[in-house]
């Protein structure tokens, strides 16, 4: 399961029979390799002609996942405490999705998980949580269109969490595209003396999001080779949904709905944010290609902005409009260079 494990304790003792510089080089090669592996994850996180019924449940995925800022400022219990309960209620029918899937499988003895894979998924579900904690409380902020693309921009994020967490330089190519995504950042939100702040501070949550988020990518992936993807789901949602509720009290909001409709918002959230959208994009991404899978993702901010205006009348000014676009740009170039 572990990465050179069982060469750990030798390489912090040496070798008694060969020289001690030999000992050291093999030691180095092992933390290479375990280094090599991390970056492999980061890069493949972030990153098949389609079938109808592929670009069908693409589509529909977007739609779903593009309601999540519409149901946390529909909720009637606070932002944060929205995230907690769309992931608390997700939990047991992902469970259930587990359960289903091995079952459909045939008989199969189950792996006790190791306190290690444990430990991983308590940080995969905090940094989740981290996640929908900044991204909620970004919906009160900034427009919504705004909000889910600037929550997309995690293939630069990965690129930046590469080089500072394990020195690997961003791919050269990269360079370009983030140079794009610069000018479409000042577009959509111009910084200056006349900025409002507020807006400015939803924009820098939701930009902190992409952070998180593919931090969490990392770990889901790490899991994801040994467990089942709706088992890791489960076990990550629960975490997610104690921190978040945990910081919604320390925050004072309010924790329950006050009538049916609101506890039925939150189960439909759970539903479609969490189990369909995301089921939905997997499936599909099955049988479409990198460049075809990114653009429908990109998709997700037009959504979003299309809920914004017939819901809230949120609209965006012709600057930000081209900001968009350029930004959209950049993150589909950035994820053709990461996927190649």
């Amino acid at each position: 399961m572990g990465y050179g494990a069982g060469v750990s304790s030798r390489c912090r003792a040496g070798s008694g029979r060969r020289p001690l510089r030999a000992a050291d080089g093999r030691c180095q090669r092992k933390r290479e390799v375990r280094r090599g592996v991390m970056v492999q994850r980061l890069s493949h996180a972030v990153g098949g002609g389609a079938r109808g019924g592929a670009i069908a449940c693409a589509l529909l995925a977007v739609g779903c996942l593009a309601l999540g800022g519409v149901f946390v400022r529909l909720s009637e219990v606070g932002p944060i405490a929205t995230g907690g309960f769309r992931s608390l209620i997700a939990a047991p029918m992902l469970l259930l999705l587990d359960a289903g899937i091995g079952l459909r499988g045939g008989p199969r003895v189950r792996e006790r998980m190791p306190l290690r894979d444990h430990v991983t998924i308590a940080l995969g579900g905090a940094l989740l949580a981290i996640d929908l904690c900044l991204w909620n409380v970004s919906f009160f902020y900034t427009t919504l269109a705004e909000s889910n693309l600037l929550a997309n921009l995690v293939p630069f994020a990965a690129a930046i969490l590469g080089w500072v967490l394990f020195r690997d330089v961003p791919d050269v190519r990269l360079v370009s595209p983030a140079t794009l995504a610069i000018g479409g950042l000042l577009l959509l939100t111009p910084v200056g003396i006349h900025a409002d702040p507020g807006h400015l501070f939803g924009n820098a949550m939701a930009l902190a999001t992409a952070f998180f988020y593919t931090g969490f990518l990392v770990v889901a992936q790490g899991l994801r080779t040994r467990y089942p993807a709706p088992r890791i789901m489960a076990l990550l949602s629960l975490w997610c949904a104690a921190v978040c509720l945990a910081v919604a009290m320390l925050r004072g909001e309010n924790l329950l709905p006050r009538s049916a409709e609101g506890w039925l918002l939150l189960v439909v959230l759970a539903f479609t944010s969490q189990i369909l959208g995301q089921t939905l994009m997997a499936h599909a991404m099955h049988f479409m290609s990198l460049q075809l899978g990114s653009l429908f993702t990109l998709l997700q901010p037009v959504a979003a902005a299309v809920y914004a205006y017939v819901l809230f009348s949120e609209t965006l000014s012709l600057s930000q409009f081209l900001g968009a676009v350029v930004l959209i740009v950049s993150i589909y170039w950035a994820k053709l260079v990461l996927g190649r």
